[in-house]
């Protein structure tokens, strides 16, 4: 059948030239900014030393069908503001203040992400930047009194700088306005969505379309003005059945674009290889307890990686105090020597394929840079904000609601064919006297906004088990290899964790064929091509399971 492309909106874009009158917005937070740096103080104390606004507009569009039937289609905007207040200096500032989860007051949760008008309103505009910095000052000079005396009581050897000397960045690009004919989208998702009525095993699904679009103003007392924006658009898909037994399974699948857009057949085959796909596996065999040879396909690889090194690639110096990690590995091999590792935000396509952790300029106002972070198996560098930690004193633009990978990309100076990696699970099954290995063809991977979680569940069914497992990573498609090359499917596997950096050690090889993982909310993309181990533990998820319906779908 001959491909149908689509464009899905027509995009309309403000361009601000250099000599064009200024936004009102970034003027807005420019006064107020100057005015709060220059009178903002508090007898006996001492003034802000830095000071940053963020003002984030942000348009979200989205539709959803469920088996023909539109379930969601709305559009909303909002604008939210940020203040980064700071006293005393950086290299000691009333930053990093320890707090129980009980000393968070409403004004706090008020202030830290305060919502403001939509409209282009300056007067409303700089009476919430007026309340926002006040309390930020505020709160500011009492943090600094606690953090000084902390340190007077438990004085620290080695301390790093608080924050970070940037350069200040001017840029000031366009300003992103999405328009998107919902009743046409309406019709494509109940399209789509409708597929999954041919197949009565499937229980739950749906089908949903979404746009983001994003504008960002940030002014800094360093200097810094900025004005950026993007736009992106996806379509996720997702499906689920149970087993005979009650285990519940379930797919989830997205796509995302810049350009708005896809080849429509493909977005239909998915469908199509999903359902059919979570049927096999319904009749599959239940997981039992094994340790051995694993190989993970692209881009399910993507997953792994996301889940396993991401997290310990970037620079915490709240987590490195409590957590196992690489912070102590500099110049040292931490994985096989034949793999490199990179971050860069810069771009947005990797071999064809769409990335989706490309930005001009983090949270923080810095701008957004390729990061070496591992050089043929030994450790470089981290990903950096402007919180300095030891060895490292300099942000390489990586804040952006916390440390957040952008673009990680895994390569290998030895890629083998997925052929080669195939013939090298079985033979390495024969080495340990194993009757089988796995290989994992999909998985979902639910992750927090924060992106910070190290050890938390996997699972092949919908649910959570109990103890600890590896990332999050939830194989779905997953097959048993005999030695003799046969295949059979596998359901309810649960991979049991162990040290992040004790599973790095486990690869042994990489595959040529690079595949791209995206994050839950499209803030982050990794490249990895598929990774060979010569063990993961597995066992039997251990959720519990549920009844079956007792009558039949309802037909037309």
């Amino acid at each position: 059948m001959k491909s149908i492309k689509f464009m899905i909106l027509s995009l309309a874009i403000c361009s601000f030239a250099w000599a064009a009158p200024q936004n009102p917005i970034l003027k807005a937070m420019e006064g107020e900014l100057n005015r709060s740096i220059q009178n903002l103080v508090m007898e006996g104390q001492e003034r802000p030393y830095f000071l940053s606004y963020r003002v984030t507009d942000q348009t979200y569009i989205t539709v959803e069908a469920s088996l023909g039937a539109i379930t969601q289609s709305d559009e909303s905007r909002s604008r939210r503001l940020s203040v980064d207040l700071r006293v005393g200096s950086y290299e000691l500032d009333n930053s990093g203040v320890k707090k129980s989860r009980w000393e968070y007051d409403e004004e706090e949760r008020k202030y830290s992400n305060m919502q403001v008008s939509i409209d282009d309103d300056t007067i409303g505009l700089k009476h919430n930047l007026w309340l926002a910095t006040d309390y930020g000052y505020k709160k500011a000079v009492e943090d600094f009194s606690k953090k000084r005396r902390d340190i007077a009581l438990n004085p620290e050897e080695e301390r790093p700088a608080d924050f970070s000397d940037e350069t200040p960045v001017v840029f000031v690009g366009d300003e992103i306005k999405v328009s998107v004919d919902r009743a046409e989208w309406e019709e494509r998702v109940k399209r789509y969505s409708a597929l999954f009525a041919e197949y009565e095993d499937i229980t739950i699904s749906r089908v949903r379309f979404d746009v983001q679009a994003k504008t960002a103003y940030f002014v800094s007392s360093e200097g810094s003005k900025i004005q950026d924006g993007d736009a992106l658009y996806s379509i996720e898909i997702e499906a689920s059945t149970r087993s005979e037994d009650g285990m519940p399974l379930r797919d989830y699948r997205r796509f995302y674009s810049y350009d708005g857009i896809w080849d429509e057949e493909r977005i239909k085959t998915e469908i199509t290889e999903m359902a059919k796909g979570l049927i096999t596996i319904k009749e599959a065999e239940a997981c039992e307890s094994y340790a051995g040879p694993v190989l993970i396909a692209a881009p399910a690889s993507g997953a792994f990686v996301s889940a396993v090194l991401a997290p310990l690639l970037k620079a915490d110096k709240k987590r490195w105090k409590d957590e196992e990690g690489l912070q102590n590995k500099v110049g040292e091999r931490v994985i096989l020597p034949s793999i490199s590792v990179y971050d860069d935000p810069t771009i947005n396509t990797y071999k064809g394929q769409t990335l989706v952790g490309y930005y001009r300029f983090d949270d923080q106002g810095v701008a957004a840079q390729r990061v070496n972070l591992i050089s043929r198996g030994v450790l470089r560098n981290f990903l950096l904000s402007r919180s300095p930690v030891k060895g490292f004193d300099k942000s390489n633009g990586h804040s952006r609601d916390g440390v957040k990978i952008g673009n990680l990309i895994l390569e290998s100076s030895t890629p083998q064919f997925f052929s080669r990696l195939k013939s090298r699970l079985i033979t390495e099954c024969k080495m340990q006297g194993k009757p089988y290995g796995l290989l994992v063809t999909s998985v979902r991977l639910p992750e927090s906004r924060a992106g910070r979680s190290v050890i938390i569940h996997i699972s092949g069914a919908e649910d959570g088990g109990a103890g600890p497992v590896l990332g999050g990573l939830q194989p779905v498609e997953v097959y048993k290899v005999y030695t003799d090359g046969r295949q059979e499917p596998l359901r309810g596997v649960q991979v049991l964790s162990s040290s992040p950096l004790a599973t790095l050690g486990k690869i042994i090889a990489l595959g040529n064929d690079p595949g791209t993982w995206s994050t839950s909310f499209g803030t982050g993309s990794v490249v990895a091509p598929s990774i060979l181990l010569s063990e993961l533990e597995i066992r039997k998820t251990s959720q519990g399971m549920r009844t079956l319906p007792i009558l039949s779908p309802p037909g037309e």
